[in-house]
């Protein structure tokens, strides 16, 4: 170990007032402790995002949304069809 480590675990000891050896040990821990944290956070985020789109994707109205194209017609039929409905006959407008 570079000779300011050493000094520093020392310092941290006396403050502590603990042994060299104890304080190795707890920093040992610690940073055991905090690996383990970053790896538990990255399985919870790589779960919380699969759950999050299957939520998302749950609620698309045209769940296939990686075919564009058909999507897009759909829509267009869905929207011609809503517009339709809404017009007055033109042939009894001319009548009247």
């Amino acid at each position: 170990m570079p000779a300011a480590m050493v000094d520093q675990i020392k310092w941290i000891a006396e403050k502590r007032g603990e042994t060299v050896s104890d304080t190795v040990r707890n920093l040992i821990n610690k940073a055991l402790a905090e690996r383990v944290y970053e790896k538990n956070t990255e399985l919870l985020t790589k779960v919380v995002r699969q759950q999050v789109e299957a939520a998302i994707k749950s609620y698309v109205i045209f769940p296939s949304l990686d075919n564009t194209e058909r999507t897009v017609r759909l829509v267009d039929q869905v929207f011609d069809r809503r517009v339709s409905l809404s017009r007055e006959n033109r042939d009894n407008n001319l009548l009247s």
